[in-house]
């Protein structure tokens, strides 16, 4: 196991590691707001195995990694923030959806919508008997219909 100094503290590396070439304070930026901002950048050039450090970027002609991976940084951190707020409007209006529906009266089943379209067939059909002029009619057949009842209450 090798031990290499990090940003003031000792890490023990495995068997066949190398020490990191750019310490993590070369993407500190030194305020304190930044601090997240300043550590992704560190974060990323860490997990890519191919970056080189800053003398080697210059003699090729590639611009400076710590300035391309906190642009990379910036990049992920504001797709990032823009999904999560867009995620989190989401889940409020799902919320409101879901406590309005809440409030709502409970929709008639099917057997009370039939009969409700049987008994408003009914009333139009008497409403055109009565219209027709067959009141006789109607009143006979009420007649009948309170003496069904009847009979069946006894």
């Amino acid at each position: 196991m090798q031990a290499h100094e990090v940003n003031e503290r000792v890490v023990t590396l495995p068997e066949g590691a190398s020490a990191p070439s750019l310490p993590v304070r070369t993407f500190l930026s030194g305020r304190e707001d930044d601090q997240v901002i300043d550590l992704l950048p560190s974060a990323l050039w860490a997990r890519d195995r191919k970056a080189r450090d800053p003398a080697q970027a210059a003699g090729t002609g590639e611009e400076d990694p710590v300035l391309r991976y906190r642009r990379a940084a910036a990049a992920g951190l504001s797709t990032f923030g823009h999904c999560f707020f867009h995620n989190q409007v989401e889940e409020i209006r799902h919320a409101a959806v879901r406590e309005h529906h809440g409030t709502l009266k409970r929709l008639p089943g099917f057997l009370r919508l039939v009969l409700a379209s049987v008994l408003g067939t009914a009333a139009v059909g008497l409403a055109g008997l009565w219209a027709m002029g067959r009141g006789g009619l109607i009143a006979d057949l009420a007649a009948r219909a309170a003496a069904v009842a009847g009979a069946r209450a006894l």
